[in-house]
């Protein structure tokens, strides 16, 4: 957990520019629980992942709702960077998963019903909490850990574990938006349809899910995948212009945290976008391609469930 005294506390900016606002909301929140996050959803995007950092001390009762931080080294070791530049990253997703999810669906976001599908240890539920109603978000995860350091961190949302290959989803519940950070980047080509056919099956009619996938230029990026560029010949851009689903598991070792046996279904994943556009298209349409300048590696496709 974070400790109580940040060594860089964010107090005098929140307080020179902000203060009247957030004292307002600090009174409001003293011994409140969930039911008074809503009264944060008018606060500048920038502002309201600040809060989220807890590196201030000036707020106690905001501090007290909000979620938890993990240790620093959990949060370098499940996404490879901690602190106000793992916000930030975290931010850019949520910035524009809500704005993709105002364009493309008729359902207004507070009155949806929301996945994080892959939430570790909710870095990004934690944003949305805001803006959905009580009750009406939902989180999974393959690792029981790490949604047990969710619970332990106060996320609220609905949490339960999903399979890694999953038939079903974990929940009755229909859901209007599902997105999926940084998990479509990670898995092999079987458990990547079965979570398709799985979400697909969870979304309501004209539900919008929101994935990201890795860039052609991760294949330069990563030692692992490297041999997979090698492959792909002299123009590895024109190779991918065609479907290609390009995977390369890690070590399958019980102390991995994703391991659950068998073969594995963990690793590093490239997908072009002509197989998304041709593969995915029996179960989701296309609508939008985006790139997030605060994390290159991750490419946000929006989708709109098909049938």
């Amino acid at each position: 957990m974070q400790d109580d005294r940040p060594d860089q506390p964010l107090d005098e900016w929140l307080a020179h520019y902000f203060d009247a606002r957030l004292s307002e909301l600090d009174a409001a929140c003293a011994g409140a629980g969930p039911e008074a996050l809503p009264l944060f959803r008018d606060l500048d995007d920038d502002l309201w992942a600040l809060l989220l950092s807890r590196e201030y001390a000036r707020y106690p009762n905001i501090r007290a709702l909000l979620p938890e931080l993990p240790e620093r080294s959990l949060q370098m070791r499940w996404n490879g960077t901690a602190g106000l530049q793992l916000i930030n990253q975290s931010k850019a997703f949520y910035v524009r998963a809500k704005e993709r999810f105002s364009r493309s669906s008729a359902v207004a976001l507070e009155d949806s019903t929301v996945l994080d599908f892959g939430c570790g240890w909710g870095r990004l539920t934690r944003f949305f909490v805001r803006d959905v109603a009580l009750g009406a978000l939902f989180a999974c995860d393959p690792v029981e850990e790490i949604l047990d350091v969710s619970r332990r961190l106060r996320v609220p949302a609905t949490l339960a574990r999903c399979d890694f290959v999953p038939e079903r989803l974990p929940f009755e519940e229909r859901f209007d938006l599902v997105f999926a950070f940084s998990v479509f980047t990670h898995i092999s080509e079987a458990a990547h349809e079965a979570c398709l056919r799985a979400i697909h099956a969870s979304l309501s009619p004209g539900g919008i899910l929101i994935v990201t996938v890795r860039s052609p230029a991760y294949l330069g990026h990563s030692d692992a995948m490297r041999p997979l560029l090698d492959s792909l010949g002299s123009d590895p851009l024109a190779a991918l212009a065609k479907p290609r689903y390009l995977f390369v598991p890690h070590a399958a070792e019980p102390q991995h945290p994703q391991y659950h046996g068998g073969e594995m279904t963990y690793g590093e994943t490239v997908i072009s976008l002509p197989y998304v556009e041709q593969r995915w298209a029996p179960l989701f349409k296309l609508v939008d391609v985006s790139l997030l300048t605060e994390d290159m590696h991750q490419v946000v496709l929006t989708l709109r469930r098909i049938g």
